[in-house]
């Protein structure tokens, strides 16, 4: 491959693989059986100079290429053309995202890439114990790692197609043993109980824990073994974006982690943190960046809302409406939006007047809208305050019942 017996395209992923090898100190490249894709062409930015920049280097590193290596499955959408208007998008961006995120998502599903268009494809994808993968979203890396005990660092939208296009990773980081010990121990309080948590608290929790860890790789002690998917999504979530880790080891969930000695991996932890109420009341004030009880945009679905989210959402609107100064916007995967849409959830949303959208990616398509947002997931928070142009967004942060109970009113509904 990197003679270019293959094909500019191979030749050019494999140079870029090699290259990161040497950068990262790597002895040998490893074989990998699947890849999760974030072509930035299709979800970071589809539009203006930067998507043009992403067109013609994804085109360059795709030459020649009739099918990838492995089994892949691929990031959100960056928005969905029918609610860009919603969202304040101008015609001539939506005119260019309809043309690069159009021509980008045909020819990825053209290679075979799997179309789920979500940041979990851990729905689609179950990794294995050992296996190495390329991942390029944050709480999939983590979840690969954690929860399946798969091998993988956090990749890049670059880094996992040359990945998918050779077939090999360098080996480095996650992928070696000698870096997937436990090094700080995390515990709740006696006072709180996991129990007791919402799905809001899960990600206060996770707040909390990702600022008393940093950069070192906890270890969960207490968490239930029968916690929900859908808390154990919000306590992913927001680590691994807020953090940078690609492994977490949860004491009797994580395959790797039965027992806190085996987390470790007889070696000693450098800390251990019990997370307060005094923590979660931190992690709320610092997610709540509003001081107002008006909200004009509750966007939920970073990462996509879940079938239970989802049943959450229809059963508060169940026989309301949204508030006519209030856009009320959720996105989930495909699947589930089917499994809602069985289930007649997803037309109770659209008669109380919200919008449901399954492919998209909620966090960067809502960095457009101004005024306030609510939204139940602290990772979008960090997107929608973090990447205002001119620093005036504010944002509200609840559970997913408090934000639909919000669009209803038309008033923050959750803590102030």
């Amino acid at each position: 491959m990197l003679a270019g017996k293959e094909g500019r395209g191979v030749q050019k992923a494999m140079e870029i693989m090699v290259g990161i090898g040497d950068a990262q100190g790597a002895e040998e490249l490893v074989k990998i059986s699947y890849a999760h894709l974030m072509p930035p062409d299709v979800m970071f930015m589809p539009y203006g100079r930067q998507g043009q920049w992403a067109h013609d280097m994804t085109h360059e590193l795709t030459q020649d290429i009739k099918q990838l290596k492995v089994p892949c499955t691929i990031e959100p959408k960056f928005c969905d053309m029918s609610i860009a208007k919603d969202l304040m998008y101008p015609d001539d961006i939506i005119k260019e995202m309809t043309e690069i995120q159009g021509k980008a998502t045909d020819f990825y599903e053209k290679l075979g890439v799997v179309p789920t268009y979500t940041a979990m494809p851990f729905y689609y994808y179950r990794g294995w114990l050992g296996e190495h993968v390329s991942i390029s979203e944050s709480i999939a890396t983590l979840w690969f790692n954690t929860m399946f005990g798969s091998r993988c660092e956090r990749d890049d939208g670059v880094k996992s197609l040359a990945a998918a296009i050779t077939g090999y990773v360098p080996k480095e980081g996650a992928h070696l043993d000698e870096n997937r010990h436990g090094e700080v121990i995390i515990r709740l309080s006696d006072n709180l109980n996991f129990k007791n948590f919402n799905d809001a608290d899960w990600d206060a929790f996770s707040l909390a824990t990702s600022r008393k860890c940093k950069d070192k790789r906890p270890v969960f002690l207490g968490v239930p073994t029968d916690t929900p998917i859908t808390d154990m999504k919000h306590l992913l979530a927001v680590i691994a974006v807020e953090s940078g880790l690609a492994l977490m080891h949860i004491v009797g969930i994580t395959p790797e982690a039965p027992t806190l000695e085996a987390a470790l991996m007889g070696k000693k932890p450098l800390d251990e943190f019990v997370i307060d109420q005094n923590d979660i009341d931190e992690a709320y004030a610092l997610a709540n960046t509003a001081t107002g009880s008006d909200v004009d945009f509750i966007m939920m679905g970073c990462p996509h809302l879940t079938l239970r989210e989802l049943k959450e959402v229809a059963e508060e609107l169940e026989g309301k409406k949204v508030h006519k100064d209030v856009k009320f916007i959720v996105t989930t995967q495909k699947t589930m939006f089917e499994q809602a849409e069985d289930l007649g959830f997803v037309q109770v949303i659209r008669n109380a007047g919200g919008i449901i959208v399954p492919d998209m990616c909620i966090a960067f398509a809502g960095t457009q809208a101004r005024g306030t947002i609510a939204t139940n997931s602290i990772k979008a928070v960090f997107f929608y305050a973090g990447f205002s142009s001119d620093g005036t967004r504010k944002v509200r942060f609840g559970s997913t019942r408090e934000c639909t109970r919000s669009a209803v009113s038309g008033k923050w509904e959750g803590r102030k």
